[in-house]
């Protein structure tokens, strides 16, 4: 049955930048190879950081902080995983080089926000997933990296409250279809001393 309750989560969305025209190049056994690798390293980065895999979108990546498990600090965890996932890409940038695959680009966004989230679907399939505004403001802010020209963008509840442990540059603000007021984006840089390791 649907049973869906309203909690203040972290959503993640994560794209490769350009996949069309990259699937279009490669062999299909080399699309296999790179896109195994990509999503084992970038999955393992978010159970690292205590995230929930929601869903692959083709070749999008959906993850959870603070569903279904209570996760104090939750937005740090995330913004901690983007972090870690740029790292963990050129880690396999530097491999793929040595192996004739070529590199690529992705792009994060994370939003803050109290959501639905629970068992959804109908009689031949539920899913645990997330529903709400916040959810498709995540996904807004991934596109979003293209025109700033960012890697990862990050809403002003995540980063107000991750502030302890990360250092945040405003990049600007973007409006959402829909809604009246402009919201401020903001990219993360780097870890502070408070910052948790992984």
């Amino acid at each position: 049955d649907n049973h869906m309750d309203r909690r203040v989560i972290s959503i993640m969305f994560m794209d490769i930048a350009g996949f069309t025209r990259i699937s279009e190049e490669l062999e299909p056994d080399q699309l296999i190879a790179l896109t195994t690798d990509y999503m084992q390293a970038m999955c393992d980065v978010i159970v690292n950081h205590n995230g929930t895999l929601d869903k692959f979108i083709g070749d999008c990546i959906m993850a959870l902080w603070n569903a279904p498990r209570h996760l104090k600090h939750h937005e740090q965890a995330a913004v901690g995983a983007a972090l870690d996932m740029q790292a963990r890409l050129v880690r396999l940038h530097n491999r793929w080089v040595l192996e004739g695959i070529p590199t690529i680009r992705f792009r994060i966004g994370i939003n803050t926000d109290t959501v639905l989230v629970g068992n959804f679907g109908c009689e031949y399939r539920i899913n645990y997933t997330v529903l709400g505004d916040g959810v498709n403001l995540a996904s807004r802010l991934e596109a979003a990296n293209k025109p700033f020209g960012t890697v990862a963008l990050v809403a002003e509840t995540t980063r107000n409250n991750s502030l302890s442990a990360f250092a945040f540059r405003k990049v600007g603000a973007i409006t959402v279809p829909g809604k009246a007021e402009v919201l401020t984006v903001f990219e993360p840089l780097y870890r502070t001393a408070a910052a948790p390791q992984r």
